[in-house]
């Protein structure tokens, strides 16, 4: 078992203890029971438990969530003792209190010595184990207050329930898949600084997942489980050293530290004043489970030793503990449970080095405490004072402010807004106030946050100890750690993108972190900002948190903030990885100082090129070697210095850190946007209303680009799957009137003036393969997320489509933004040289090629609008197979041909940007070789009349010079027998899924004339393509008969006077010049007979291949009609015949005549009583009443008003049939959070 599910298995058995013992108080879900009737044992908890709720509701807002509140926070409390005293155990702090040993009799250690002492309880329940453990908490709670009777959460359940809650928590110790698994030494999981972090993310798992699968926003109450990673130690310790580490070196840089731990760029001379250790504050703004301060304690407790033993201090060794935890760390979380880890974390920590260690208060504090409304302590700042109305409503509005810590924690902005509020913002680093107005501040600030403090404290005084004063107390600290500086800050922040931030977590951000920089764009944003003014004028920060910062537009001040105030001393890019266990995230970890004058260089350590490599698995490894070498001053190839200034250049300032100067130079000069216009395009607002697939309502109902055609669909580019050079031309949309029908219900025409405009489109913005490019016709419109170039002068097109599909594009774009989605704005930055007219031509010519190519091969798919002919009619062969390979080898040749080219196209480009050999090197390692620059196999294969490059240039009847030259010029290489092998044992997977022909020799490294002739040699059908040229064969031969027939109805089993459809569709193959033989062919291309095909399979798997976007309906044209399991009635109809006769007629004729023919058949059969018969005559008695179900439907249907019209398209019409279960397949989703089903449904126009 697993460790969370260990957890949630405890968490579950404590859950129900506490609504068991809440029960008995009389607290329920759903109300209180007056206490006169509840026993009396149970009414003084039951009174503290009231008072807590009352606290909860006016929090939560309601009696049902603070009761699930309450039970929640008792649920942790029992969880985090019962947890602390395991981790205590296993390091020997006390006597075993949970662990059982048979050794024992079954009982802890100390339940068998406390037995000694009381041999009376013998006799009680479980041997006095409520007792026991109740005298352990009152023990442990003279060091921690975690334990105490008197902690607002202190309640327990019945002793039957406590067994079994300790039974679970020793169930971990002897799990197989846990017994040493948390570390090298083969300790007890108990034992690793790391267990109460995991257990913490653990316990948290399943609202995680609950959240998610919500789809809700993030609001305050859940941030702390949308986005909650434990950081692995490693990545910890890399921090804190090279912060906290380096800070003290630069006061000590003769110091042993420095050889001790792992700190890079450790100075050699003193560049920092050095002051007391005990004034060196560390802090950690959402602590969590307190992994950084853990560490920190470590580091912090060595370099006390390292004072007293080398610098002469005045420590005792025995106090250092206690220095740490009072003086030097410091944390805030939202969540108290999380605290309450931290704080056993380090008590654990320090009595670890010093059993007899007494801890009264830590720094690290939960900001869920409660303060009362301002009226009520207006006083406390108002008497005897002189401040004006200025002053007095700052203070109101800043402890408004501080009533919210419990909502937004550390991000409560108490000083900063104290100053912003009383003088400003400041400008260009000068104050707006004079001196003598900076002394009145410095005054007026002092006494506010002592009367501030005197205001919590009073509170308390005023109400003696209760469950709200004893949290008010938390307000204290908090007011503490929020009005001091802090050296260093380190922080593994909440990542929450503002899209999906709750109504009140965006008020809040954008009103306190969206001035003079915009870091309210992500949560972890926020962080940095916090980070920032929580350090003091010198301090560092160390954080972690995905990557996107670095490049994306919405970041843009977030970069210039950190490039203008403070110096990257480390920045480690690790990009997509499990560094968090199972979860895939793409982070970046870093060291940030506040010093901006540094002549020092800033240090990067590449690892993203690893990314979806197998080499992915050992970025940790390369990570740590590159910190050794670069501490050893070794080359490492991972290693990147450069002058930070320089990330300056380019607009935007994204990190790129790894380019030569000489590449970085040429984003001075012109750029894409300068020459071809990238234009953001339409968006519907409603895509179900006014998109469409062409097929849906016909190619003939489709503008086509003539002054006086009015009609209103109108061709249109969405983007689509990875697609270059032509293609993806699927959609239309309803732009009647000029596109006002569309404005005047929500849509936006973006760029208005560039439609229809011959140009360049793209698809795959957020796709792993990166951005493909394909030419756009002059009579389209394009999508939003399907980007417009179009360009300034005309001439620009065809080169523009070529550089545009080349490696050094993809590489910048890439550079500019390697995360997952390229924007318009990545695109307009691109770099973009016009060169000779000699390499323009080329790379011209090449792209106008691979165009046409791409165009020929469109006239074979049925999908689309310049479909001519199947491959099975267009290409010849004796039998299907050999037609489906002549296809397929002409196929082979067409995409072969663009391959080459494309090589040559990123060779001409190389050639025109005049790159350095280590930058060509550096784009071919991270886009990888052109392959069709790859070699050709050589002459031993048995070629007599030339080289394969021979045979490939006249089967392709390839003329163009500068192809010629390239394909003469590649290298030869010799294939052993086994490589040839392996590459031939795949075609059988070719063409399936994603594993098209540039893909198949990429995953083998191998140039596509190689695979070309091999494929051809072995003969080879790949089943998926054939099945999938079959389907196509069978949907058009299908649409072919059903438009010829009078009312686009075909039943499968013969009518009077209608044909079954297999009869037709075999007629139709003999007269366009199939034999008898080749038709019964269709059954092994299609993988099963075709009769059954067409009864059980065509219309999922036609729905299937028309399912070509996410989140566009699947539209089939042709539907399948059926009565249901028992086949009574079963036809087949078309989109473009469908109407509300259609209706009538299947009822009256189609219906009529089918129950006719199976009751002429059971007069036939009412004396043969056969087995086989009496089979017969139950299946018809089955159809019979199926068909009559059927009927019904059909009149539901037809007194509902269903009346399909073709312009709705098939979504909406479709949706009744399915809601009445009329359909062999289900074509509309009806899963999700806007299920398809129900949206067409509900279709109001």
């Amino acid at each position: 078992m697993k460790l969370p599910e260990h957890v949630e298995n405890i968490r579950q058995l404590i859950d129900k203890a506490f609504r068991n013992r809440l029960g008995r108080m009389g607290i329920l879900d759903t109300g209180l029971i007056p206490i006169d009737q509840i026993p009396n044992e149970y009414r003084d908890e039951r009174t503290r438990m009231e008072n807590i709720l009352e606290v909860l509701v006016d929090e939560t807002g309601s009696d049902s969530d603070a009761y699930e509140k309450l039970v929640e926070e008792l649920t942790f409390t029992l969880f985090n003792r019962i947890a602390a005293m395991k981790v205590m155990e296993a390091h020997t702090l006390h006597p075993e209190i949970i662990t059982r040993r048979e050794t024992h009799g079954g009982r802890s250690f100390a339940h068998l010595v406390w037995l000694e002492q009381n041999p009376g309880a013998r006799a009680e329940e479980s041997e006095g184990l409520m007792s026991f453990f109740e005298e352990q908490l009152e023990k442990l709670k003279e060091d921690i207050p975690l334990f105490s009777p008197q902690h607002p959460y202190h309640l327990l359940p019945t002793t039957i329930e406590l067994l079994r809650i300790i039974e679970a928590f020793n169930k971990v110790d002897n799990d197989s898949d846990l017994l040493h698994g948390s570390n090298d030494n083969n300790d007890s999981i108990w034992e690793s600084d790391d267990i109460l972090g995991w257990l913490y993310e653990s316990y948290n798992e399943p609202k995680k997942a609950a959240h998610k699968a919500s789809g809700g926003k993030t609001e305050y109450n859940k941030v702390n489980i949308q986005s909650q990673w434990y950081t692995p130690r490693w990545v910890v310790q890399f921090l804190v050293d090279n912060s906290l580490g380096k800070l003290y070196l630069e006061m000590y840089p003769d110091s042993e530290i420095k050889h001790k731990y792992k700190i890079a760029n450790a100075p050699t001379t003193r560049i920092r004043k050095p002051k007391p250790l005990q004034e060196i504050k560390l802090i950690d703004p959402a602590t969590g489970s307190g992994n950084f301060l853990l560490y920190a304690f470590d580091l912090f407790y060595d370099l006390y030793l390292d004072q007293i033993e080398n610098y002469g201090a005045d420590y005792d060794e025995a106090d250092i503990p206690l220095h740490i935890i009072e003086h030097n760390l410091h944390g805030v979380d939202l969540d108290d449970r999380a605290v309450q880890l931290a704080q056993l974390g380090l008590y654990i920590k320090a009595k670890r080095k010093r059993r007899m260690i007494k801890i009264d208060r830590f720094n690290v504090v939960s900001s869920d405490f409660y303060l009362p409304d301002y009226d009520e302590v207006r006083a406390i700042f108002e008497e005897n004072s002189n401040l004006d109305a200025k002053q007095k409503k700052i203070i109101a509005e800043i402890w408004t402010d501080l009533q919210q810590a419990y909502k937004f924690g550390s991000l409560i902005r108490l000083e900063e807004k104290l100053s912003e509020q009383l003088h400003g913002l400041q400008e260009d680093g000068a104050n707006l106030f004079l001196m003598e107005e900076m002394e009145n501040y410095g005054n007026f600030r002092e006494q506010f946050f002592n009367r501030l403090q005197n205001a919590v404290t009073r509170q308390t005084e005023r109400q003696g100890i209760t469950f709200l004063n004893a949290k008010t107390q938390d307000a204290i600290t908090f007011l503490q750690l929020l009005t001091q500086k802090y050296d260093v800050a380190v922080a593994n922040p909440p990542y929450t993108d503002s899209a999906d931030f709750g109504p009140e977590l965006k008020k809040f951000v954008e009103a306190n972190y969206k001035q003079p920089y915009k870091f309210n764009t992500n949560l972890y944003a926020v962080f940095i900002k916090r980070c920032f003014e929580l350090t003091t004028e010198n301090g560092k920060m160390a954080l972690i948190h995905p990557l996107t910062f670095m490049y994306i537009k919405t970041f843009e001040d977030v970069r210039k903030f950190i490039l203008e105030k403070t110096h990257i001393s480390v920045f480690v890019d690790y990009g997509l990885s499990n560094l968090f266990g199972a979860v895939m995230v793409d982070p970046a970890f870093y060291v940030l100082e506040k010093e901006n004058d540094k002549q020092e260089k800033s240090w990067f350590i590449s690892l993203d090129q690893y990314t979806r490599t197998p080499n992915e698995k050992f970025k940790k490894d390369y990570c740590l070697e590159a910190l050794d070498d670069s501490i050893a001053n070794r080359p490492n190839k991972h290693n990147i210095t450069l002058p930070q200034e320089k990330l300056k250049i380019i607009e935007g300032w994204p990190f790129i850190y790894w380019i030569s100067d000489g590449f970085r130079e040429k984003f001075k000069g012109e750029r894409l946007n300068d020459k071809i216009k990238v234009c953001s395009g339409l968006s519907t607002a409603n895509n179900d209303r006014f998109l469409r697939f062409w097929w849906e309502i016909g190619y003939e109902n489709i503008y086509q680009g003539i002054a006086e055609d009015k009609r209103k669909w109108v061709l249109y580019c969405k983007g689509g799957p990875y697609k270059k050079w032509s293609g993806n031309l699927w959609v239309v949309v309803n732009y009647q009137s000029d596109g006002s029908l569309l404005r005047d219900n929500g849509g936006t025409l973006r760029n208005k003036d560039f439609y229809f405009k011959e140009g360049i489109t793209c698809s795959g913005r957020s796709s792993s393969k990166g951005v493909s490019y394909r030419y756009f016709p002059n009579n389209h419109i394009f999508d939003v997320g399907a980007t417009g170039l179009i360009p300034i002068n005309e001439n620009s097109l065809w080169y523009g489509l070529g550089f545009m599909n080349s490696k050094l594009t993809t590489y910048i774009l890439d550079c500019l933004n390697p995360t997952v989605n390229t924007t318009e704005g990545d695109l307009q930055k691109v770099p973009f040289i016009v060169p000779a007219d000699d390499l323009f031509l080329k790379v011209e010519l090449l792209s106008k090629f691979n165009t046409e190519i791409s165009f020929s091969l469109l006239k074979f798919r049925s999908i689309e609008t310049s479909f001519e002919q199947s491959p099975l009619f267009a290409f010849q062969g004796a039998a299907l197979k050999d037609r489906v390979l002549a296809y397929l080898n002409f196929e082979n040749v067409q995409h072969t041909q663009v391959l080459i080219n494309e090589a040559i196209i990123n060779e001409l480009i190389f050639e025109v940007y005049e790159l350095s050999d280590a930058d060509r090197e550096q784009v071919e390692a991270k886009m990888g070789k052109s392959i069709g620059q790859l070699p050709i196999a050589n002459y031993e294969l048995g070629i007599r009349n030339g080289s394969i490059v021979d045979l490939f240039i006249e089967e392709a009847k390839i003329t163009d010079e500068v192809v010629l030259e390239h394909l003469r010029s590649l290298p030869l290489i010799k294939f052993e027998p086994e490589k040839i092998r392996e590459i031939k044992e795949g075609f059988a997977t070719l063409y399936q899924s994603n594993n098209d022909l540039e893909e198949f020799c990429i995953r083998h490294q191998v140039n596509p004339i190689n695979v070309w002739y091999w494929f051809k040699e072995a003969q080879i059908v790949p089943a998926a393509r054939a099945a999938e040229i079959a389907l196509e064969f069978l949907a058009d031969s299908i649409r072919t008969l059903l438009q010829q027939d009078e009312d686009g109805i075909i039943p499968l089993v013969g009518l009077p006077g209608e044909e079954a459809l297999s009869q037709r569709l075999e007629q139709h193959c003999l007269q366009n010049g199939f034999t008898a033989a080749q038709y019964m062919q269709l059954d092994a291309l299609l993988g099963r007979p075709i009769n059954e095909y067409l009864e059980h399979h065509f219309f999922n798997q036609l729905s299937n291949r028309l399912n070509l976007f996410m989140y566009l309906p699947k539209t089939p044209f042709i539907w399948h009609l059926s009565s249901g399991q028992q086949q009574g009635f079963e036809a087949y109809i078309l989109i473009y015949k469908w109407n509300r006769d259609s209706l009538f007629k299947l009822k009256s004729q189609y219906i009529s005549h089918r129950v006719q023919n199976l009751e002429y058949r059971q007069i036939q059969l009412q004396d043969v009583n056969t087995a086989q018969a009496q089979a017969e005559k139950e299946k018809i008695r089955l159809q019979l009443q199926e068909i009559e179900t059927f009927k019904n439907k059909i009149d539901e249907l037809i007194a509902e008003g269903y009346d399909p019209k073709l312009d709705d398209g098939v979504g909406k019409n479709i949706a009744p049939l399915q809601k009445k279960g009329l359909l062999r397949a289900e074509v509309l989703k009806t899963t999700g959070r806007r299920p398809e089903l129900e949206r067409y449904l509900n279709a109001d126009w």
